[in-house]
């Protein structure tokens, strides 16, 4: 939701640089929107994401189903490429 917010702010920095004829965005307006993000986002709490392996069997199904699915496509390759003269 905070898109929303900063989307918002973006265009009213956009349109308020156009009405005094000023180009966007521009080393002035850049410092201020540093300004605006040093300011409010400065106490932001980093909550560090820690990445967990999943659990074995998650991991051996999420290995062997592409492994699987692979040999079964070479197989059908093979096959049909020995039935082409069937198959024509």
């Amino acid at each position: 939701m905070h898109w929303i917010e900063y989307h918002r702010f973006t265009f009213c920095t956009e349109t308020k640089s156009q009405t005094i004829s000023c180009y966007w965005p521009n080393p002035l307006v850049e410092s201020y929107i540093i300004r605006i993000h040093k300011h409010f986002f400065s106490n932001c709490t980093l909550e560090h994401v820690v990445w967990v392996d999943p659990p074995d069997d998650t991991l051996t199904i999420l290995i062997l189903v592409p492994v699987f699915l692979t040999l079964a496509m070479i197989a059908l390759v093979v096959w049909c490429s020995k039935r082409s003269d069937i198959l024509a």
